[in-house]
């Protein structure tokens, strides 16, 4: 059902989509998500009921498109699981944020520190300014208040790097105050500000906004380095047979397989995650298989002792779409399309038999022998991520580093451990929710656990020459340390 617009120019009444739509958010939520069924997770459901109640108590105070919007973001946001989301819907035209900002926008850095990153001339305020606190609120807290509490995950690093740079721009939002004053180191001493709010355009927003955040993601293929590296780009694992990344990893896996000794004779071999959200694991398997053996990957223990899947109707349904659009196209995994077969079946009978999830032990067993060796390669395997590397990217640095891949560049994000989401267009047209099907039993890396690099790069990971000839650095110093070793025995 759509929502009927009322009022001047047939403007929505954004009261209502917002109760309607929270409702609708917290059905979907309670008919679909594995975490209301979920023995380890026993407030989970106590949750979702004190968002839905939050957000129908600032349904009575919404007013305008900000009101709605950003109640429904913090509705997401407070199970700090990057599978579960809001965003905007399809069904209708978005409304416009009128954004206002003060003339600079500051960055978190990766001590945790907020910087302004971006100015124009008459916010009086130089790049590099450290902001320390605003009307009496410390920086940290603001920032927790202000974006933390619509982002979710604040105090996951990756997140507060990518969103920080958010904390002064001013798109509305009823349910924070907008800063005053505050209060900047600027180089030794402390600058007070009152700050002015302007209206900026969108195209000037974005532009700023990038340079709070700057995240790489370079076509998917593979070149080789002065040194003879081999560099494969996997800027995208999504799984959707069709798109743009099965179109390139396709023909990426097929030339490598054509060609093996492109990967036994390089010097070294790195595999560039940078840009990568995740999507399917099929592919990082498939790359795996090609560097270190069948048997190899076969044979890796991840830790993971059992997948339940919620064995909803809507659940089914999206896996049997999934699977229709594997079944018509060229590019689809013949493996893939059997874990599909058989996680269909076993939901479709978990449903019958009255069951709320379907426990898949199988893959469990299948990886759980350990016994067989990692091969040795002649040649080191580095793996880079940048902050946004999560779900379907994080399971591919699971794998690659139980192989033996070298971790560079910078901590990840990270995921709980509900996985595999689809998507709903809520009532009003309006919104769009993201929800996991499935919960991981026993997983070795921790719900929300990021990845550290034992390589941290300290650069600007869009800067692809200086990471490249970091790398390189790194690669003579492996190369040196493996002739040592060599000659020492």
């Amino acid at each position: 059902m759509m929502l009927t617009l009322t009022g001047a120019a047939d403007a929505p009444d954004w009261a209502s989509a917002l109760r309607q739509d929270a409702q609708a958010f917290h059905d979907d939520i309670a008919t679909n998500h594995p975490g209301m069924v979920d023995t380890a997770n026993p407030r989970f459901a106590s949750k979702n009921d004190r968002q839905l109640a939050l957000a129908v108590q600032r349904a009575r105070r919404t007013r305008e498109y900000a009101g709605y919007w950003f109640a429904l973001r913090a509705y997401a946001a407070a199970f700090d699981d990057g599978h579960l989301e809001f965003g905007a819907g399809r069904d209708q035209v978005q409304p416009q944020l009128p954004t206002r900002w003060p003339g600079f926008l500051t960055a978190i850095d990766d001590d945790g520190r907020q910087r302004v990153a971006t100015h124009v001339d008459w916010s009086r305020l130089p790049i590099g300014a450290e902001l320390i606190e605003c009307d009496g609120r410390s920086a940290d807290a603001l920032a927790k208040t202000n974006v933390g509490a619509f982002s979710g995950r604040w105090f996951l690093r990756a997140v507060r790097m990518e969103e920080g740079g958010r904390l002064f721009l001013d798109q509305g939002n009823p349910w924070v105050t907008r800063p005053s004053i505050c209060t900047f180191l600027v180089e030794t001493r402390r600058r007070s500000v009152k700050l002015d709010w302007r209206i900026i355009d969108p195209a000037e927003r974005d532009r700023h906004l990038a340079r709070t955040f700057s995240r790489a993601a370079e076509p998917i293929g593979m070149r080789t380095l002065p040194d003879n590296s081999l560099w494969i780009t996997l800027s995208d694992f999504k799984g959707d047979p069709e798109g743009p990344a099965a179109k390139a990893l396709v023909p990426l896996i097929a030339r490598l397989t054509a060609s093996p000794e492109s990967l036994r004779n390089a010097r070294a071999i790195v595999l560039d995650l940078r840009g990568n959200h995740g999507g399917s694991s099929d592919w990082s398997r498939q790359i795996a298989r090609l560097i270190w053996g069948k048997p190899a990957v076969d044979a890796v223990n991840l830790g993971s002792d059992a997948v339940e899947w919620r064995a909803s109707s809507s659940n089914i349904a999206t896996l049997k779409q999934f699977a229709a659009s594997l079944d018509a196209s060229s590019n689809s995994s013949p493996e893939v399309r059997g874990w599909l077969g058989e996680t269909i079946a076993g939901m479709e009978l978990a449903r019958m038999s009255g069951k709320p999830v379907w426990a898949n032990v199988s893959a469990a067993k299948r990886n759980s022998v350990s016994d067989r060796s990692i091969p040795t390669l002649g040649r080191p395997v580095l793996m880079i991520t940048d902050p946004g590397c999560g779900s379907a990217c994080l399971d591919a640095a699971d794998l690659w580093l139980a192989l033996g891949a070298i971790h560079v560049g910078q901590q990840t994000s990270a995921d709980t451990v509900y996985m595999d989401a689809r998507k709903d267009t809520l009532p009003s047209g309006f919104g769009r929710v993201v929800l996991p099907m499935k919960v991981y039993r026993g997983r070795k890396r921790g719900s929300n656990v990021p990845l550290t690099p034992s390589y941290v790069f300290r650069g600007s990971l869009a800067d692809t020459q200086s990471l490249e000839r970091w790398v390189s650095e790194i690669i003579n110093r492996l190369s040196s340390t493996r002739s040592a070793n060599m000659l020492s025995r």
